[in-house]
C-alpha cells in the first residue's frame, strides 16, 4: 500500500505541474499495485481529464464512485467529464452499457420489433454490403444479389397472383386498400428486376412493364411514378415503346411518347454570358451579399431587373488560386443592348459589377480572364459555352416527374446528428444545459465561428442564416471535375449526381422552398468548403409574412425525411434577413433604445432626489440628537447604540 501511495502522490504532483503523461503513468501503475483502491482510479481519471481522453476518464471517475460509493466529490467528477462527452461518445457509451446489460441479462432484447417496408429493405441491403465490403466486383454482393432478387421476384409475382384471385380474402385488421397492396406487390416486383447498376440481373424492361401496373392499380404513388422514371432512363425511346405497346396497344403509346412539339420558329432571345474571375476569393467569400450585390449591379448595368441576372456556376480558377464565377443575363429581342453591355462590361468591368462595394467581398477582379459573349438561347450549343444550369428548362424537358431517390441508398429516418465545424472537426458546446448556444445575433460581425450539422448517414454537412442554406455535399469525390456534375437545383428539391456514372451524391425534398435563381454551387475538388458547395437562397415566404416572428425563417432540417436539428443547439444568424423584414426591426430596436435611456435617466433623477431627501432626514435627526443630549452622534453610531440595547 505504501509503494501505491507514493505512486499516487507523485502522480499528483505530476498533474500539479500540467505533465499529464507522468501523472498517467503513475496512476496506472498505482492501479496496477492496488486495484481496490480509490484514490488510484481517483487519481487515473485527473490525469486523463487533463489530456482531454474524456471517455477514459469516465471510466476511471466511475469505477472509483463503486469504490466510494455516495462520494459526492467522486460524483462532481464523473458528472464534469460525461459533460465533456461528444455525442457520438456519449452514443457509443450507451451502446456498450446496453450491450453490457444485455450480456448480464439485465435488458430484455425484442425477439421481434416492428419495421417498415422500406426499414427491412435497407436491412437487407447492409448486411449485404457488409459481406461485399472490401472485396472486388463482381464477387459475394453480387452472386447473393442475383439469388436474392430471383427469389424477391417469384415472392412478389405469387402476392400478384393472390391479390388478383382473392382480393376478398386479405386481412380484416388490414388497413390498406386493396388497390395499394396490388401498387406495392408490382412495385416490389419492379424492384426486384432492377437490381443493381451494371448488375447481370437487371431487366428495366420488365421493371417499367412492373412499375406501369403497379400505376393502374394505385395511380397516386409517387414511389411507382419515380421508379417508372429511373426504369425508363436505362432503355432506348423504341424499347419504351414496345414495352407500352405490350401492355396498352399502340394508341396508348402515342399519347406517352415525347414531349417535342412541332411549330413555327421561336423569336430570337439573346443573353449575354459573364465569366468573372475574382483571384483572392474562396468558394465561402460568394455570401448571399455578394451573390445579391453581382446581379443587382449586372441587372442595373444592362437595364433589367435582378431576376433576369442568373448565377450558371461557381468554380476554381483556371490559372493561380481564386474562384470564376459564370452568369447569364437575359436581354429578350434587343441584341443591340446585348452587345453594348459586352463592351461596357470589357472596358469598365470593376465599375459595372458592383465596384468598391463587391470588391470588400470578393476581392479584386481579375480583367485578363473576364469574357462576356452574346448568343441566341433558341439555338441550342450557341457560343460554345458549357454551363451547369441551376434548374434550367433543358433539364425540366428530360423528364416530367421529379427524379426518382438512388436505388440502393435507400436510408432510414435520421436519428443522429453532430456538430462540427467546416472542415468536419468537432465543434461542441461544453455545457449541455439548455439554451446554451442559442444567442441569436443580427449583426454579422459579432457572430462566433461557424457551426455545420453533419449527418450521421454521411452525405452532407449544412449551415443556415437567416436568409441562406449551405450544404456540403461529403459523398462527390475530389477528382471528379465539376464539369461531369450534373447539380439541379428546384425550388423544392435539390440533387447532386454524375453525369456519366449516374450515380446519386445528394438528393432529397427540401424542407422549405429556395430561390433556384438566386442560389449557385461550386466544386473546389477539395474538402469542406473547398469541396462540392451548395449555397441555397430561401424564399422565406414564413418570415415575410410575419415580419416579427424571425424564427419562421429558421429550417428545423434541410431535408423532409432528416429528422430535427434541436432547436438550442447552435446560434441564431439573422443578420442576412430580407430588408423588408430587418428594418421593422432596427425601426423597434431605436424605439425600444429610446425609452430605455428616458427610463433609466428618469431613474438616476429618482434616485439623486431619493439620496438628497435621506440626507436631509439624516442631517435633522443629527442636530435635534445633538440639542436635546448636548453631543454629537451619527445615524450609523445611534444605530448601533439601539441594537446593543436590544
Amino acid at each position: 500500500m505504501s509503494t501505491c501511495k507514493v505512486l499516487c502522490n507523485r502522480s499528483q504532483a505530476y498533474a500539479g505541474a500540467l505533465r499529464f503523461h507522468e501523472a498517467l503513468q503513475d496512476a496506472c501503475s498505482a492501479v496496477a499495485v492496488s486495484s481496490g483502491w480509490a484514490k488510484a482510479h481517483w487519481r487515473k481519471g485527473v490525469a486523463l481529464r487533463g489530456l482531454k481522453h474524456f471517455p477514459e476518464a469516465v471510466q476511471a471517475f466511475h469505477q472509483a464512485s463503486i469504490l466510494l460509493k455516495g462520494d459526492k466529490e467522486c460524483e462532481r467528477a464523473l458528472w464534469g467529464a460525461i459533460q465533456r462527452l461528444t455525442l457520438e461518445q456519449l452514443g457509443q457509451s450507451i451502446l456498450e452499457l446496453l450491450s453490457k446489460s444485455i450480456s448480464q441479462a439485465g435488458v430484455t432484447v425484442k425477439e421481434v420489433e416492428e419495421a417498415t417496408h422500406a426499414e427491412k429493405i435497407e436491412a437487407c441491403y447492409a448486411i449485404l454490403r457488409v459481406e461485399h465490403k472490401g472485396k472486388p466486383r463482381p464477387g459475394l454482393y453480387f452472386s447473393k444479389l442475383g439469388i436474392v432478387m430471383q427469389e424477391a421476384r417469384e415472392d412478389a409475382q405469387a402476392a400478384i397472383s393472390l391479390l388478383l384471385a382473392a382480393p376478398q380474402r386479405r386481412p380484416v385488421c388490414c388497413e390498406v386498400p386493396h388497390q395499394e397492396q396490388l401498387g406495392l406487390a408490382y412495385g416490389a416486383l419492379g424492384d426486384a428486376y432492377m437490381a443493381e447498376h451494371q448488375h447481370a440481373d437487371k431487366d428495366c424492361s420488365h421493371a417499367l412493364r412492373a412499375y406501369m401496373q403497379g400505376l393502374d392499380a394505385d395511380a397516386s404513388s409517387s414511389a411507382l411514378i419515380d421508379n417508372r422514371t429511373e426504369a425508363e432512363t436505362g432503355l432506348s425511346s423504341e424499347q419504351i415503346e414496345a414495352v407500352m405497346t405490350s401492355l396498352y396497344g399502340a394508341g396508348r403509346c402515342a399519347l406517352t411518347s415525347g414531349n417535342h412539339s412541332i411549330g413555327s420558329a421561336a423569336q430570337p432571345s439573346f443573353v449575354v454570358n459573364v465569366s468573372l474571375t475574382f483571384s483572392q476569393a474562396q468558394g465561402a467569400s460568394l455570401s448571399k451579399a455578394a451573390r445579391d450585390t453581382l446581379r443587382r449591379a449586372l441587372a442595373a448595368s444592362a437595364g433589367r431587373k435582378a431576376s433576369q441576372v442568373a448565377i450558371e456556376s461557381v468554380s476554381r480558377a483556371k490559372a493561380g488560386p481564386g474562384i470564376t464565377v459564370t452568369l447569364s443575363v437575359a436581354m429578350g429581342a434587343d441584341v443591340l443592348a446585348a452587345q453594348n453591355l459586352v463592351t461596357a462590361l470589357l472596358e469598365r468591368g470593376q465599375e459595372i459589377i458592383g465596384g468598391s462595394t463587391l470588391e470588400e467581398l470578393l476581392g479584386p477582379l481579375d480583367t485578363s480572364c473576364m469574357g462576356a459573349a452574346v448568343q441566341d438561347s433558341n439555338i441550342p450549343g450557341s457560343g460554345g459555352q458549357q454551363t451547369a444550369n441551376v434548374g434550367s428548362s433543358s433539364d425540366q424537358d428530360k423528364s416530367i416527374v421529379p427524379a426518382a431517390r438512388p436505388k440502393l441508398e435507400m436510408e432510414l429516418p435520421y436519428r443522429m446528428y453532430r456538430l462540427t465545424k467546416a472542415d468536419g472537426s468537432a465543434c461542441e458546446r461544453i455545457d449541455k444545459h439548455p439554451f446554451a448556444m442559442s444567442r441569436i445575433y443580427y449583426d454579422g460581425k459579432e457572430k462566433p465561428e461557424e457551426v455545420w450539422a453533419e449527418l450521421a448517414d454521411g452525405s452532407c454537412r449544412w449551415r443556415q442564416t437567416g436568409s441562406e442554406i449551405k450544404v456540403i455535399c461529403l459523398k462527390v469525390p475530389e477528382e471528379v471535375q465539376p464539369r461531369d456534375l450534373d447539380v439541379s437545383l428546384q425550388p423544392f428539391n435539390i440533387r447532386v449526381a454524375h453525369k456519366h456514372t449516374k450515380e446519386v451524391y445528394l438528393e432529397g425534398e427540401l424542407e422549405r422552398g429556395i430561390v433556384p435563381l438566386e442560389s449557385a454551387w461550386m466544386h473546389g475538388r477539395g474538402s469542406g468548403e473547398d469541396g462540392c458547395l451548395l449555397m441555397l437562397q430561401k424564399m422565406n415566404l414564413e418570415v415575410l409574412q410575419k415580419h416579427w416572428m424571425h424564427s419562421e425563417s429558421w429550417w428545423p432540417r434541410l431535408f423532409r425525411h432528416h429528422s430535427d436539428i434541436a432547436w438550442d443547439d447552435y446560434e441564431k444568424d439573422y443578420s442576412d434577413l430580407p430588408n423588408e423584414v430587418l428594418m421593422p426591426h432596427k425601426l423597434g430596436e431605436v424605439e425600444r433604445n429610446a425609452v430605455r435611456q428616458l427610463e433609466n435617466a428618469d431613474k438616476d433623477t429618482r434616485e439623486v432626489l431619493q439620496e438628497k431627501d435621506d440626507l436631509r432626514k439624516r442631517t435633522r435627526q443629527e442636530r435635534l440628537y445633538s440639542m436635546r443630549f448636548n453631543s454629537f452622534k451619527s445615524q450609523l453610531e445611534r444605530d448601533r447604540h439601539a441594537i446593543a440595547i436590544q
